[in-house]
């Protein structure tokens, strides 16, 4: 939320609906490319089940921090940083959304759930594919075609949101089965406190049937 509303901003101050002067709108572009990676670390953590990855997370979200301010220390806020942070960054968040999807795909096929999260990982993975893809031509090669590039960046951004926000309808539903399975157990443990009460996850289905 904190990143597409960022962006939000940065479209609002690009296209000149907001006015500023270039040089403000070109330093809020970059602070918006800054907050990239470590957010998209954060919003991972959601998928990390094991407490080691969790904290492998963490370690790596502190050091992108350090990573950013050191490479901003040195070339300042300028094209070439932002160009030596992004690519590292997104595939980091490549490999990871990747190892992700591959574990929701598997609890889809295997135990018929969390089909919201494989939607999350998948809208990811897509994002972040393409997003490396963009800057590639855009950083690297650094294409003169600007409006094909910001073409491709809408759709892919457009089509991820479409993705993500199916699969968070998805998995509200899972979460509130779970909140009601908990809140039941809850009720009759404490009705008959001499008994064990408890109900398989499986019983919440992916799409809250």
């Amino acid at each position: 939320m904190v990143y597409y509303f960022s962006a939000f901003i940065y479209n609002l101050l690009s296209e000149k609906i907001i006015s500023l002067p270039d040089s403000y709108v070109r330093a809020y572009g970059i602070f918006n490319n800054l907050l990239d990676i470590p957010l998209a670390l954060m919003y991972l953590l959601y998928f990390a089940k094991s407490p080691g990855l969790r904290k492998k997370i963490y370690i790596a979200i502190l050091s992108f921090f350090v990573f950013e301010i050191l490479i901003t220390a040195v070339l300042g806020f300028s094209r070439n940083s932002i160009t030596l942070i992004l690519g590292p960054g997104i595939l980091l968040i490549v490999m990871l959304s990747f190892i992700f999807f591959i574990e929701q795909i598997k609890e889809v096929i295997q135990h018929g759930k969390t089909a919201g999260k494989a939607l999350l990982a998948s809208s990811t993975l897509f994002l972040y594919g393409c997003f490396f893809i963009i800057y590639m031509f855009w950083y690297v090669y650094k294409t003169p075609d600007v409006e094909n590039a910001f073409l491709v960046y809408f759709f892919v951004v457009t089509f991820s949101s479409l993705l993500a926000s199916i699969g968070l309808v998805f998995e509200k539903k899972r979460l509130k089965i779970l909140d009601e399975l908990n809140t039941t157990q809850s009720e009759l443990s404490r009705l008959y406190p001499n008994e064990k009460i408890v109900f398989p996850k499986e019983t919440a289905g992916s799409f809250g049937d």
